[in-house]
C-alpha cells in the first residue's frame, strides 16, 4: 500500500509551554500527557482513494509522557468523510501503513473505536480553533519572536516532526466521557506536511 498526505496539523496538549517530549523527555509536566493531533488534509491519496479536504482528529493519552508508550488512543472524523475514505486513510493514521506514523503508532498500544462528528475550523487571526462536535475545542494560537516572525523548533524528539511553529494552545480542552478529561496548559504547536510511504 503507498500513501501521501499534505495539508496542516495542530496539536495541543496538557502540558504548558514548550512539551517536554518535544525535547525528548520521557515524561509530561503533570506526570501524564493527553493531546491532540488536528489534521486538515489539503491533497492525499491512500492506494488509490483520495483523502484531499479529509478533517481528522487523533487525540491520545499517555500514563507517563508521549514518548513513554503505552498510550490509548482514539480518532474523529468529520462527518463529511466517506466510509471509504475512512476504511483507507485509518491503517495510516495507526501506524500500519509505514512511514512518520510507524514509530506514533508504536506509542498507542491500545486504539478505541473510532468516532464520527462535526469537526469544524476556523481562523481568528493566526489562531485556528478547531470545534470537534461533542468532544472538545482546539486552539492554536503561533509565538512570535520580538522580529514578528514565528517561533520555531528544529529536528524535535518526535521523528514526525522536524520542523515545527510552537503555539499557545489555551482554551483547548477534551471531554471524552471514554478517555482522560484534560485542557491544555498552554502548549501546541503546528506544522504544514507533506508525507508519504
Amino acid at each position: 500500500m503507498t500513501w501521501r498526505m499534505t495539508g496542516t496539523y495542530y496539536a495541543p496538549c496538557s502540558c504548558k509551554v514548550s512539551c517536554p517530549c518535544e525535547l525528548g523527555e520521557m515524561e509530561g509536566d503533570q506526570g501524564w500527557c493527553s493531546g491532540a493531533l488536528a489534521f486538515e488534509v489539503r491533497s492525499g491519496n491512500v492506494d488509490g482513494t483520495d483523502i484531499s479536504g479529509v478533517r481528522v482528529v487523533l487525540v491520545g493519552d499517555w500514563p507517563a509522557g508521549f514518548l513513554g508508550g503505552n498510550g490509548t488512543g482514539r480518532l474523529y472524523w468529520d462527518t463529511g468523510v466517506s466510509q471509504e475514505q475512512r476504511s483507507a486513510f485509518e491503517p495510516v493514521l495507526q501506524g500500519r501503513q509505514g512511514g512518520v506514523w510507524e514509530p506514533v503508532g508504536s506509542l498507542i498500544s491500545r486504539w478505541l473505536d473510532s468516532r464520527q462528528t462535526a469537526i469544524s475550523v476556523r481562523k481568528d487571526g493566526d489562531a485556528t480553533r478547531i470545534s470537534v462536535e461533542g468532544f472538545g475545542e482546539l486552539v492554536s494560537e503561533p509565538l512570535k519572536g520580538a522580529s514578528g516572525e514565528f517561533t520555531r523548533l528544529l529536528h524535535g524528539a518526535a521523528a514526525f516532526r522536524d520542523d515545527i511553529v510552537l503555539a499557545r494552545g489555551s482554551g483547548s480542552s477534551w471531554r471524552d466521557p471514554e478517555m482522560r478529561q484534560w485542557q491544555s496548559g498552554g502548549h501546541s504547536e503546528q506544522a504544514d506536511f507533506d508525507w508519504s510511504a
